[in-house]
């Protein structure tokens, strides 16, 4: 049964809504004491800000072992956006989330404040810790610098090269074997620094309908490749898969070349293979 906060106190079925006002509550407390930090350390509030944040870190700790931990994110994440109008992106932590709905700060001040916290958690410092760990840090915004582990960054930075690699292969095929073909009316101008053209669709009755044509830049193109490939990266034998779908590909491109230009589709066998090193 959905819960909602201001009737909390007339629930009786059990004691799981009682925490929940409970925790909400200590959060709306934590809110209102955020709000006098900022009138009132302007200057020389550091140490006040570590020991609100070491708060904050003593509500999360009750947040992540609370057994309603979901239904809290939600009321949160409810609350932000109708009662403050503030939308919180859906792959946010729940140290975000928490840190967000206390402080109603920016999303870049409120992601230093949940990356000192989630540091803290990572490094099981505790809350009693918490200050002098920040202090040794340099600071909250310190801590956001020094990001993570080296070997950890390098290990996402190759993960999400790979997924690139994935979409840009996934979408090289689709070229020579497309969901579907059709011709327009319009012609659309394209830029010669982006390799594909971006539609918008409306669906109806399984039929797309063109609405617009999107004028991609560079960041775009690399953004929707990127969007595809993260979307192939969470298949199973995804790598395999692309790769049998290109292989078919250039088996259909060397057909379409020999048919248009004879002779074309051996050129471009051996080209494949001198960059395999078969030749």
């Amino acid at each position: 049964m959905k819960k909602e906060i201001i009737r909390l106190e007339n629930t009786k079925k059990s004691t799981l809504p009682v925490i929940t006002k409970s925790l909400i509550s200590q959060a709306d407390d934590l809110a209102k004491e955020h709000e006098q930090f900022n009138a009132n350390y302007i200057v020389g509030g550091r140490l006040a800000l570590y020991d609100l944040l070491a708060k904050i870190f003593t509500l999360y700790q009750q947040l992540d072992a609370a057994p309603d931990k979901k239904d809290l994110i939600s009321d949160m994440k409810h609350k932000l956006v109708h009662s403050y109008k503030i939308r919180v992106q859906s792959n946010s932590s729940d140290t975000a989330v928490l840190v967000r709905y206390i402080t109603r700060a920016d999303r870049k001040t409120a992601h230093v404040y949940a990356r000192a916290i989630e540091s803290a958690v990572s490094n099981q410092i505790s809350v009693e810790q918490f200050t002098d760990y920040v202090q040794e840090c340099g600071g909250v915004e310190n801590i956001r610098s020094l990001g993570v582990d080296p070997a950890t960054k390098a290990k996402q930075e190759e993960s999400e090269q790979f997924k690139y690699d994935l979409g840009w292969k996934y979408c090289l095929s689709r070229e020579e074997l497309p969901f579907a073909v059709f011709e327009s009316p319009t012609d659309f101008s394209k830029r010669k620094d982006v390799s594909f053209e971006y539609y918008a669709c409306i669906k109806r009755k399984g039929m797309r309908y063109v609405i617009a044509n999107i004028p991609a830049d560079p960041a775009f193109h690399d953004r929707a490749i990127q969007l595809i490939g993260n979307q192939l990266g969470a298949l199973e034998n995804a790598e395999e898969l692309v790769s049998k779908l290109h292989d078919k590909a250039m088996e259909a491109r060397k057909e379409r070349w020999d048919s248009m230009t004879p002779g074309m589709a051996k050129i471009l066998e051996g080209r494949e293979q001198k960059e395999k090193g078969e030749v």
